[in-house]
């Protein structure tokens, strides 16, 4: 019988578990869309399907970013209050207050919300982009309540404060629409009501915000493009690692499986009593059955091989359905079968074989050259022991004893051994 190795996860030979063509067709499917996505150009397109995962996957970048944003303007915001002597030195004082008693104190608080709540990430974006639009709002009111020129340079600095929104905080497409519209029109009020209420300065102004805002929003993009990118190649590597695990799985049920009768072949059995012998208790006492289909030489010779070849099919299935539970079935080679049955007693053993006999003869395929029935019959040899899996061979072999007894003795019929107790040795007529 060879060696009893670990093929499998030890699921029962017998017991088929048909390979998925609709799960293999469905992840070639996912394989080829995401194919797909990655090489088209332009925006990279995320599959309806992985939406979800995206935003998921995606979810702890994006609030980090929020975060750091906060944290890194206000740190901005706070520096620059070194240039208001130069540029409001009429608002010197309050440019102080808005910097050091609303845009520090506050800044530091949305971080710290934004570190801690676990919000929706809409909620948390629309609240980042609350505070960079207020401290625009502040530096605008700055330009409005000053009289020097140079306060105009806030203009500058805020519409430099909205590209670094854009592209650090990985916003959608939507909310950055909606960011660089407030900023342009903060700004145009500004330079309406600022010092120098020249006309052309509104020119200028949405000159700027082209300029600036243009290559922010490029960024922006660019930098999506590669996070969805980067996501689509992660899953696409998922996918194939999946794609190579299902492989394998098929190809370890395929060589533990017989692929006329579908029962497990003589490999995927020793695997299945491994599994089985690992999980019994000490001292558990198991039987083991060698079937021999009855003159099936005879059979195949007058009917045909592809008569033998559905025969085998249909005792495969009988013996099956007889050995359960909790017997695990196998085809040995040509026309013989093995059953490993665990956990099973003495008093029931007689009753098991006679069932395993009977269920073959019950299917009442027409043998003209059977000697015993006129219908396709079996002997079986069964044996009962206290095995441990270095000496399951030794189980087998007696087995194969008692199956030559059954057949010397006339075929379709029983012959029990029980180890365990030997005056209980017989063998039975059908």
């Amino acid at each position: 019988m060879g060696e009893y190795a670990r093929y499998g996860s030890g699921d029962a030979p017998g017991r088929r578990r048909p390979v998925s063509r609709t799960t293999e067709t469905t992840m070639q499917d996912d394989a080829t869309e995401l194919d797909r996505a990655l090489e088209g150009r332009g925006r990279v397109l995320i599959p309806a399907e992985l939406k979800d995962a995206f935003a998921d996957d995606t979810l702890a970048v994006r609030r980090r970013a929020l975060s750091k944003s906060v944290l890194l303007g206000t740190g901005f915001y706070v520096a620059f209050a070194l240039g208001d002597a130069f540029a409001v030195p009429d608002r010197l004082q309050l440019a102080l207050i808005f910097r050091l008693a609303i845009i520090l104190p506050l800044g530091l608080v949305v971080f710290y919300w934004l570190r801690r709540t676990r919000c929706s990430l809409i909620r948390q974006q629309c609240v980042a982009c609350s505070f960079h639009l207020l401290v625009v709002g502040l530096l605008a009111l700055l330009v409005v309540l000053s009289e020097s020129v140079d306060a105009l340079g806030f203009v500058f600095a805020s519409y430099a404060l909205l590209m670094f929104m854009v592209i650090s905080m990985a916003l959608p497409r939507s909310l950055v629409a909606v960011l660089a519209s407030v900023v342009v029109l903060i700004q145009a009020v500004a330079v309406a009501h600022g010092p120098l209420r020249y006309p052309t300065l509104e020119l200028h102004n949405l000159m700027i915000a082209i300029v600036i805002i243009g290559p922010a929003i490029f960024a922006n993009r660019a930098l999506e493009s590669d996070r969805r990118r980067q996501f689509l190649l992660m899953e696409r590597e998922r996918l194939r690692r999946r794609q190579l695990a299902e492989q394998r799985d098929m190809l370890a049920r395929l060589a533990a499986l017989d692929p006329l009768t579908e029962l497990a072949n003589r490999r995927g059995l020793n695997a299945g009593i491994a599994g089985d012998l690992d999980r019994l208790t000490s001292g558990a006492r198991v039987a083991i059955a060698m079937i021999d289909i009855d003159h099936f030489k005879a059979y195949n010779d007058h009917y045909g091989h592809g008569a033998g070849d559905e025969a085998l099919r249909r005792v495969a299935r009988a013996l099956a359905e007889a050995a359960r539970p909790p017997g695990r079935v196998g085809r040995m080679g040509g026309e013989e079968f093995a059953v490993f049955v665990p956990g099973i007693t003495h008093h029931e053993l007689p009753l098991y074989a006679e069932r395993l006999r009977a269920s073959v003869q019950r299917l009442a395929l027409v043998h003209h050259h059977s000697r015993t029935a006129g219908v396709m019959t079996i002997s079986v040899g069964m044996v009962l022991g206290c095995p441990t899996s270095s000496d399951v061979q030794m189980l087998f072999e007696a087995a194969d004893a008692a199956l030559y007894r059954a057949k010397k003795a006339g075929r379709n019929q029983v012959s029990i051994e029980d180890l365990t107790r030997p005056d209980m040795n017989a063998h039975r007529t059908g």
